[in-house]
Formats: structure tokens, sequence, C-alpha cells
């Protein structure tokens, strides 16, 4: 099965995509809270400077600014350039804190960036504190917070895979029933209908094996009430067409001096009841269980065609249907009563699903081929492809086919309608 259409393969990746998408967002959001403690914790740190500061004043407390890393400037003057490019005095609020990039050429070359609070002193003056973060070869506090955002990453992507991992087996483990039902309906036949339904271990899909048997034992029993119609229909229609036949033929026997016009009716009616016989006989050789090859015998196939025209050219009467026959002359060995099935289906298809233009019947080699040109009866374009619509009898030449191992086939054109038969098959080409 296509990946695209495997339903486990969409729940799988689904669930996957939506694990991801979780700890992804846990991560940004595990970020996000991380700058903003920092944020919170440096404003902490400054705010304690300043109460600090106004308390103590800026002798006794400026000394101990080392140990948060801060810096202390009296003067918006003397602030590094890089702040001061970025931030004009009126900009830098008192009690707020702000993030300056270095911008100038030494702080771009040393990678120095700077965090700056602005204060009051008693509400008088104002003065700043300044952390400085700059790449150095000791570890600094800010070297720590960047090493702790660098594990929050791989951490997120350590446990993502484990996920994905947990859930790819855990999803194989729950798979494997939905699996096993689907290689055990694939392979039922008619025996196992009969069978228990084995188990896997799920309510709901125990219950969905149980729906497919019961659906399928509904179907098979049609199946046989089928066959077993046909058996007794084919079987009970057997003796009237015999007297019909017999009857027919005994009467053709007596009625010596019939008149001419009497003749064709009659044989059309001996004809008829062959035709009958043969198909009761094809039906319950189609419906037996155990089939046994029909009898062969030698006989012309083009006339046994040209008998089968002649026996149906009435379904042309007051059509504008023009016939085109060509028959090479083929001497056959085959099953002449299912012959006759397949030829008279055929021709008969073709001559009762036209109102107007061409039949052509060609046979060369064994080789039937019955195209129909013109406007047919039931409508069909190249854009239907129901070639079921020319009749059941179609059904049943294929099935003769398949069990025959003949060639069948039959398309459809623009206001066209071709069916070819091959009557040689695999075994008999070797």
């Amino acid at each position: 099965m296509k990946l695209r259409n495997s339903l486990s393969a969409l729940m799988l990746w689904g669930t996957c995509f939506i694990l991801m998408l979780l700890v992804l967002s846990y991560t940004l959001w595990a970020r996000e809270n991380y700058f903003r403690a920092l944020d919170t914790s440096f404003s902490i740190n400054m705010l304690k400077a300043q109460e600090l500061i106004n308390d103590q004043g800026f002798e006794a407390i400026e000394p101990g600014l080392q140990i948060i890393d801060a810096h202390l400037f009296y003067e918006y003057k003397s602030l590094p350039t890089s702040i001061r490019q970025q931030y004009p005095q009126s900009e830098l609020a008192v009690g707020k804190h702000y993030y300056a990039p270095g911008i100038t050429p030494e702080d771009k070359a040393n990678k120095t960036d700077f965090f700056v609070y602005a204060a009051s002193y008693l509400d008088k003056s104002h003065y700043y504190l300044v952390q400085k973060y700059a790449e150095s070869d000791t570890s600094s506090y800010w070297d720590l917070a960047d090493s702790q955002l660098k594990q929050i990453w791989t951490v997120s992507l350590i446990v993502t895979l484990v996920l994905v991992l947990l859930i790819i087996v855990i999803f194989r483990y729950l798979a494997k029933p939905l699996y096993r039902l689907n290689a055990w309906s694939k392979h039922l036949s008619s025996d196992d209908l009969k069978k228990p339904v084995p188990s896997f271990h799920y309510r709901e899909l125990d219950q969905l094996a149980q729906q497919i048997i019961n659906s399928l034992r509904e179907v098979d029993d049609t199946a046989q009430r089928e066959t077993q119609f046909l058996q007794y229909a084919s079987h009970e229609l057997r003796t009237p067409i015999a007297i019909v036949k017999s009857n027919a033929e005994l009467l053709q026997q007596l009625w010596s001096d019939a008149p001419e016009s009497c003749r064709p009716p009659l044989q059309r009616i001996i004809r008829a009841g062959k035709t009958m016989h043969h198909l009761t006989e094809t039906l319950l050789w189609l419906t037996r269980e155990e089939m046994s090859q029909p009898k062969s015998l030698q006989f012309r196939l083009d006339l046994l065609i040209q008998q089968l025209i002649e026996e149906h050219s009435y379904l042309l009467k007051g059509k504008a249907v023009e016939l085109k026959i060509k028959l090479d002359e083929i001497m056959v060995c085959q099953a002449e009563t299912l012959i006759r099935i397949l030829m008279a289906n055929l021709i008969r298809n073709a001559m009762q699903h036209i109102d107007e233009g061409l039949i052509s019947i060609t046979l060369t080699d064994q080789q039937l081929t019955i195209q129909n040109t013109g406007i047919l009866l039931n409508g069909i374009t190249a854009d239907d492809k129901s070639l079921d619509s020319f009749g059941l009898g179609l059904k049943l030449v294929r099935q003769i086919c398949q069990q025959q191992a003949w060639f069948f086939e039959t398309s459809v054109e623009s206001n066209s309608y071709l069916a070819k038969i091959d009557l040689i098959n695999d075994e008999q080409q070797k």
C-alpha cells in the first residue's frame, strides 16, 4: 500500500508531528521564560543596589557592585559609547533596564554587549548601573546563562527523539492486530467462513472481524442460492426444451409437403430449441463445483458463425444497418456447445444494440472480431465505460472465456463498440 494511502502511517506521522510541535512549543516557551527570568533577575539586582546606595551612599556600595558584575557611572556622558549612540539620555527612564549591543569597532572586536539600568539618588541626581558582557577566556555569569540556554535545546531534542521512538514502538505494538486482521481478511475463503472468527485482542477489532465474516457469509449464501437456482432451472428446463426440439424435428420429417413459407419458421424453431438446449447445458456446466472439460469436436467455425448470423438476422429488420462479413474458412477442434453460446451472444448483442450504422464481423485464424459503428441503442459513447450495458450475455461470455483461458476483450470508442475473442489459449499455443 502506498504511504499516502496508509491510515496507519498517517496516524503515526501525525502523532509524531503533534508531539514535535508540542515539544518545540514548550522549548520556545521555556526559552522565553528563561530570558524573562534573566531580565527579572537583573532588574531585582539593580533595584536592590539602588536601595542600598540610597541608604548607605555610593562609597559604601560601589566596591560591592563587582559581585554582580555591575559598574557605576555618575553621569550620562561617562557611559560607554555604544550605549550613548543607541539611547539618548531622555530615553533612559529611571527604574528600567535596557540592552545595548556593542556597535563601536572596539566593542565589536571584543564581542561586548551592555545592560544599563537608570537610577536616581534620593530623587535628585541620576546615575547608571551597567553590566558588561564580553567573551573572555574565563567563564562569566553570562557564559553560564548562554550554556544553560544551549542545554535547554539539547534536552528538548533528546526528549523529542526518545518520545518519537517510544511512539513508534508503541504504535507498532498496537498496530500488530490490525495487520493480522488485514492479512486474515485477505486470505478468507469459502471454507474459512464456516470456522470461528479468531481473536484480535481488542473488542473493536473483534467486532469488525465479525462484521466482515457476517457480510461474506451473506454474499456466499447469495452466490450459493444463485448457483442452485441456475442448476435447478437448467435441469428442469431440460425436459420441455427436449420436447420442443424433438417435436419440431418430428414435424419437419412428417410434414414433407409443407408450404415453402412454413419451412423457415420451422427451421428457426428447431435452431432455437438447439440453442436453448446448448444454453442449459452450458449453465449446468458453469455451476458445477468440479467442472469437466466439454467434449471437443471437429467443425467448421466459419459455417457455424454464418449460421448464427442467419438465425439472428431478424434483429436487423427495419434498421438502416449494413452488415459486413469476412469469414476465413477455418476448421477447429473445440467444444462446439461453448463456441455456439459464445458466438450467439456476441452476434445477438451486436445486432440487438444498434439502430443505424455498420456491423463488421471478421474471422481470421480462430480470432473473431465484431465491431458496431454508428448509432448505438444504449447510447454508449467514448466517455461511458459501462460495457455491461450491452447485455447480460457478455457476462456469460466472460465467464466461459475465463474458464477456458480464451482471450476476450471489449472496448468503447466514439460511436463504436468492439468485441474480440481468441479461441487459442496458452496451452494450445505451446
